[in-house]
């Protein structure tokens, strides 16, 4: 066998490999695996892609005419899972166009993130809504120091002594109508902000389980949870806007399940592309993302993702113009 022929076998048993795993990437998207095993797979469809493009030209530079049209069709597949993220969308919101207002979005790692950064952020981006996740006690009192009173005096706040429950909603508009939902083991929070000139919004802070080491049929659960929630926020008929560390990727069907009843991922309105969010505290960058901010009845001015100094989360920096059926 010539070395040409062996490395043309290589190419085509490694390409056989990496279009097979494309397709379980596309399989992983739609389906909506409940097992910790399948729900990790669909975390990294993304990782999927990339093999399945691979794949297509493995089995080119292996001559593999009929293997290489099949890879190529999965590729095909696989970008499409993906593609709605790249794509800008002006989503068709009827009524009339409020005041933009800007959202940060912040989990702070068990309270132990540099909440001045957090604060000075919220400060240059005239943020006038900041919702955070993992927020303790002793992070309360630190943004506090830092100054977030003058900036947000409005709050709703169920912090935690301890570990990764606490959330809050921070706003430099009043709140009320303030709720902490049921059913989730760790605290999600709503309320209205008035705007002013008798306008309002929804606002959600959230923070389902995450689908491991929890057994991944909690998740599950309380993804549908929040998907009835998120229901019935939209039954108020004011426009919502939600921050949160979902614990769920674009990949996952249970996090694509929320957006409907006119909710849309802020991401994909933007055409932000693939945000990846978590984890930032090693020596890779963050590989997946699952940090979102959720809208329904508004559009999207400007999309950021920004550190978080001692967090393993990046940020979220959302614009968003709210629109009235009036």
């Amino acid at each position: 066998m010539t070395l040409a022929r062996a490395a043309r076998r290589v190419c085509a048993v490694v390409g056989v490999v990496a279009a097979l795993g494309g397709a379980g990437a596309v399989v992983a998207h739609y389906v909506g695996p409940v097992s910790n095993v399948l729900v990790k797979a669909s975390s990294f469809v993304p990782f999927g892609v990339g093999a399945a493009l691979l794949g297509v030209v493995l089995l080119v530079c292996a001559r593999q005419r009929i293997l290489a049209a099949v890879a190529a069709l999965i590729a095909v597949a696989a970008v499409y899972t993906q593609l709605p993220l790249f794509v800008a969308d002006e989503p068709d919101v009827p009524g009339v166009a409020g005041e933009p207002i800007t959202l940060m979005q912040a989990n702070i790692r068990l309270g132990e993130g540099d909440v001045d950064a957090v604060v000075d952020r919220v400060r240059s981006s005239g943020a006038g809504i900041l919702t955070v996740q993992e927020l303790t006690d002793d992070a309360v009192v630190r943004l506090r120091a830092a100054g977030v009173d003058a900036l947000l005096p409005y709050q709703y706040l169920a912090p935690k002594p301890d570990g990764g429950g606490g959330t809050g909603i921070y706003s430099r508009y009043p709140l009320r109508d303030e709720q902490t939902l049921r059913g989730y083991e760790m605290a999600n929070l709503t309320a209205r902000a008035d705007l002013g000139d008798g306008r309002s919004i929804s606002v959600a802070a959230v923070h389902p389980l995450p689908p491991y080491p929890s057994p991944a049929w909690m998740w599950a659960a309380e993804m549908g949870r929040l998907a009835g929630d998120l229901h019935d926020l939209a039954a108020r008929g004011v426009p919502v806007l939600v921050g949160g560390d979902f614990n769920s990727t674009w990949s996952h069907s249970r996090y694509r399940s929320l957006l409907t009843d006119g909710y849309r991922d802020a991401a994909d309105l933007a055409g932000a592309g693939l945000v990846p969010s978590y984890p930032t505290d090693t020596a890779f960058p963050p590989v997946v993302g699952i940090d979102h901010v959720v809208v329904r009845d508004m559009t999207i001015d400007s999309f950021d993702a920004v550190d978080l100094p001692g967090s393993d989360h990046r940020g979220l920096l959302v614009t968003a113009t709210p629109h009235y059926r009036e």
